[in-house]
């Protein structure tokens, strides 16, 4: 006949175990007896709660599972961790000026021709490939372009931009003999910088040139010429004004008369009519 045992806890902490068959009950309050038995119901207790389907704990107070949970405290800062005063760094040293230091330019108009074709800090390529400007003192019409054209060959403005120059010149009454053809750039410059040229004074080196020639009248050929040497006299409407220059200890305005490049005016007939209409304007052309 089988035996349906039943134990249950009592107590104390020990076990007895009762048999339905009459046999005898066991109690386990012995210190020293056996514990395995003990573990054992544990686990068997567990074991009928997780197949009832009981296999979480449970609070009496509600609670919001989807909450967020607050933020873990913000640990004191510690020294080690505290941002650090960055060590000064020393400003870039600036580009030297074009030409290098002014006490040092020539004089004469002829000294700087020679200087301009030679001097290092001119610009940073080397000598060979200069072209250098063309005229006398005084000249009547003194012409800035940016820079020699590709076609100049050893002599300013003798390509396309050269005829088409003769052909205005002789338009407006003049020759080359009366003129001074100057570039503010020694050799041919594609998408020349003028920003940072502007930032190496290039503007004070070309007043310079400017003031050694002294012509009557100055022609600019291109917009950012106009910006570097910044006439203190200039209205854009007209794109005429006048710049101070000191010639002998003396100062003096030149009038200036700004138009389109060359090469803009070769492909565009309407920039040459502007540069006629505004030649035309002026009371004095020379």
């Amino acid at each position: 006949m089988d035996l349906i045992a039943e134990r249950r806890v009592v107590k104390g902490g020990g076990e007895k175990s009762d048999s339905h068959s009459g046999s005898n009950v066991t109690t386990f309050n012995d210190p020293g007896a056996d514990r395995s038995d003990n573990s054992a119901l544990v686990e068997s207790w567990s074991a009928f709660w997780a197949d009832a389907g009981v296999d979480l704990s449970f609070d009496d107070d509600p609670r919001d599972w989807i909450a967020e949970a607050a933020p873990p405290p913000e640990a004191p800062e510690r020294e080690a961790d505290a941002p650090r005063p960055r060590p000064a760094q020393a400003a870039p040293a600036a580009a030297p000026a074009i030409g290098g230091p002014s006490d040092r330019w020539p004089t004469t108009l002829p000294a700087f021709r020679d200087w301009w074709m030679t001097e290092p800090m001119v610009d940073a390529g080397a000598p060979a490939g200069r072209v250098a400007p063309v005229g006398e003192a005084g000249a009547r019409l003194m012409i800035l372009v940016a820079d020699p054209a590709d076609d100049d060959g050893d002599a300013l403005l003798s390509g396309e931009d050269g005829r088409l120059l003769d052909a205005m010149l002789a338009a407006m009454g003049l020759e080359r003999k009366d003129c001074y053809l100057a570039s503010a750039l020694p050799r041919p410059t594609p998408a020349a910088d003028w920003r940072s040229l502007h930032q190496a004074e290039l503007g004070a080196l070309l007043r310079h040139h400017i003031a050694l020639t002294a012509p009557q009248m100055l022609a600019i050929l291109g917009g950012e010429l106009v910006t570097i040497l910044a006439p203190e006299r200039f209205d854009a409407a007209s794109a005429q004004g006048a710049i101070r220059i000191e010639t002998g200890g003396e100062a003096r305005e030149i009038p200036v008369l700004a138009s389109y490049p060359l090469a803009v005016m070769r492909g565009r007939p309407q920039a040459k009519a502007l540069w006629w209409r505004r030649w035309l304007s002026l009371s004095c052309p020379y």
